[in-house]
């Protein structure tokens, strides 16, 4: 394991163990989560070294891979697809064209954007996939320039959001912009799940955001938020699957109105359950 002795993204020494958690995902691990004093920010500490991560990501059972059978495979599916048109009619708010997608996963917003006029290329690390427009190797991705990079529920899984950022600044053409979503740990769902809330999802996810941590991210990576959205039916699917971890016999039904009454209360808040965040250089 590596173990931080301080904050990654402001640099600071200042940081307090929050809490422990249990990866009920995969190994039922605990790891705990530490809060920079400085910046906000909470991360996973201690975490696993780079070469050691692979081992927690099951390529059979992780949803982000692969399709599933039974119920929360098919939950996850159906919402992916929503969630893919949804964040597609987003994007195009501001332009069609050249689209990284970072971190693709099973490759679905690949295939659908490029169904929908894009010209999108993936970058995966983990996932064996045989596609002819998704690489593994970074220095392949980095032949070109992009009007659009997009990382779905990737920023939080890697060891250095800040570092990620500003070299895929680089990336980007004239005016080209960028969309994250990630988890919010200020939502209503992870208030009322705590420690089995599904978002925490460690180790994993190796650092975790509220709006305002988030915000202080993009400052120091050189960037700006010029918009955010909610993903509405995030925390609906994580609600369910964080009943799923407290063995509720009922959690779909159970998961289902509690991320309905997330939705509620994050109206009035603006603390969704995750938030997509339009960036651009400043």
């Amino acid at each position: 394991m590596e173990h931080l002795s301080n904050c990654l993204v402001c640099g600071s020494k200042k940081i307090i163990n929050k809490k422990t958690l249990i990866d009920y995902s995969l190994t039922k691990e605990r790891f705990s989560l530490y809060q920079c004093l400085s910046c906000a920010i909470v991360f996973t500490n201690p975490r696993p070294k780079k070469d050691k991560i692979k081992k927690y990501y099951d390529l059979k059972k992780y949803d982000s891979y692969n399709k599933k059978s039974g119920f929360f495979g098919f939950a996850y599916g159906f919402i992916q697809k929503l969630n893919n048109s949804y964040k597609t009619s987003l994007l195009k708010k501001y332009k069609i064209g050249s689209l990284l997608d970072y971190g693709s996963g099973s490759g679905s917003f690949v295939n659908h954007t490029q169904k929908k006029g894009y010209t999108s290329f993936g970058y995966e690390p983990i996932n064996k996939l045989k596609h002819n427009t998704i690489h593994k190797k970074k220095t392949i991705i980095k032949k070109q320039k992009y009007d659009w990079i997009t990382l779905w529920h990737v920023l939080e899984h890697t060891y250095d959001p800040k570092e990620t950022l500003k070299n895929l600044k680089k990336l980007l053409n004239k005016g080209g912009l960028m969309a994250v979503a990630i988890p919010n740990i200020s939502s209503y769902d992870n208030i009322y799940y705590n420690k089995h809330w599904a978002g925490y999802d460690v180790p994993r996810h190796l650092f975790h955001f509220n709006a305002s941590s988030f915000e202080k991210l993009v400052t120091f990576s050189n960037l700006k938020i010029i918009n955010k959205k909610p993903l509405w039916f995030d925390s609906i699917y994580t609600s369910m699957l964080s009943e799923k971890y407290k063995k509720n016999k009922f959690s779909f039904i159970s998961g289902f109105i509690r991320g309905f009454v997330s939705n509620l209360y994050a109206i009035k808040t603006g603390q969704y359950s995750s938030i997509i965040y339009i960036l651009r250089k400043c």
